[in-house]
């Protein structure tokens, strides 16, 4: 008895020297568990995303075939109540191990009902102002405010990825209501996501990061062409491609990878339709360009399986 009380005071000290979370300890017991009840875990989480899904889908099916037979307040009620039921659910779930597992699915139905019901709500309370960026500045930064308390309370991965989601539809609207619009507004966005997803990525909360590594290197790599594009620093453009592939070996990053190389390509593409399909030599060009691609293929290739030892 004595031997499992120290054995327990001495994982007890290890987490709290090495600072495990719950999340982690309980990836440790799910990779240690055995092959039948890992399969019973699968098989329970793919149940409660159906389920989840059916709920859903349920609940759009009902609200479109009687919409025009209810009231303000009855819309209302069966669309932001049932987000907003559902998010409580989420956080009542994560009180009990025996629920963890919906929290997510409750989640992601929340994320997706009140947002509607917040616009429905402005729309048949409210005065209309016309002010289209103006509400939805109020809708996404209410749902910003609250999944990010959410995610303090809870340090749940999946409300961190719906709290910076609301933030950056927030920012978006914003940036476009004081009609910054792009390129400025997606480079703006772009260059803060990847620095966030930077930070993510170093966090337990690393799994929504390549989301948002594709997302943002996306973002930034299309604004930077509407910068550069038709300008004597189109050049430069080469330069912003060898960047998020720079970025992608030592984030460790397949999406910023995928972005990097294909972002490549197609700014050699655009170099080579400005300035050489008027030359003798535009199909010598063309099967040089083709080269250039099989090497980049390549190098990617080998880039991403070092990427994915560093991940390992």
């Amino acid at each position: 008895m004595s031997t499992r009380h120290d054995a327990l005071i001495q994982i007890q000290s290890l987490i709290k020297t090495h600072h495990f979370s719950q999340a982690d300890i309980s990836a440790l017991f799910e990779a240690s568990a055995p092959d039948e009840q890992r399969g019973g875990n699968l098989l329970q989480r793919v149940m409660i995303y159906s389920g989840a899904a059916f709920i859903f889908m349920g609940l759009c099916v009902y609200i479109g075939m009687s919409w025009d037979k209810f009231d303000a307040l009855s819309r209302v009620i069966i669309s932001l109540g049932s987000g907003f039921v559902a998010f409580i659910l989420g956080l009542f779930c994560l009180g009990d191990q025996r629920f963890t597992k919906a929290a997510t699915p409750l989640f992601l139905i929340a994320a997706a009902l009140q947002p509607v019901g917040l616009f429905v709500f402005m729309d048949e309370y409210l005065p209309h102002t016309g002010n289209i960026a103006k509400a939805a500045c109020v809708v996404f930064g209410f749902m910003t405010i609250q999944q990010a308390v959410a995610f303090i309370a809870t340090n749940r991965t999946s409300l961190l990825f719906f709290t910076l989601f609301f933030f950056y539809a927030f920012l978006s609207v914003l940036l476009n209501w004081l009609e910054i619009d792009a390129p400025d507004g997606p480079m703006v966005i772009g260059l803060t996501a990847l620095m966030v997803s930077w930070g993510i990525s170093r966090t337990e909360h690393k799994l929504i990061a390549p989301f948002y590594y594709f997302c943002a290197s996306a973002l930034t790599a299309a604004a930077s062409f509407d910068f550069l594009k038709e300008t004597p620093f189109d050049v430069l453009l080469i330069g912003i491609s060898v960047g998020l592939i720079y970025l992608a070996t030592i984030a460790a990053s397949r999406s910023v990878l995928t972005v990097g190389v294909i972002s490549l390509m197609a700014f050699l593409g655009y170099f080579t339709d400005e300035y050489f399909k008027n030359i003798v030599d535009w199909p010598i060009a063309l099967i040089i360009l083709g080269f250039i691609m099989i090497g980049i293929s390549v190098f990617a290739v080998k880039l991403s399986k070092k990427i994915a030892k560093q991940a390992v």
